[in-house]
């Protein structure tokens, strides 16, 4: 990890304990937002043709591991009806 300057982070520090709850809830959402875009962008970049349905899968896949996203995808197949 990088060495921050004493001053810079006692300034940080002290800008988010200035934060309501809302703001730090909202800096990281979109933390969380960001890298699930870097995640998407990764497995894009190593198969380009994927579905847009195998593409959230396999992003599923490695935010919650396999296990979690094979449950999460027998739930979302059993919700969502398929298009005729």
């Amino acid at each position: 990890m990088a060495t921050r300057d004493p001053q810079t982070e006692w300034l940080r520090v002290q800008i988010y304990r200035r934060m309501t709850g809302a703001q730090k809830i909202e800096i990281a959402a979109q933390m969380y937002e960001d890298a699930i875009e870097l995640v998407r962008a990764s497995i894009r970049h190593r198969k380009p043709d994927i579905s847009a349905d195998d593409l959230e899968f396999e992003v599923r896949c490695r935010v919650l591991g396999r296990e979690l996203a094979e449950l999460s995808e027998e739930a979302r197949r059993s919700y969502v009806k398929p298009r005729a």
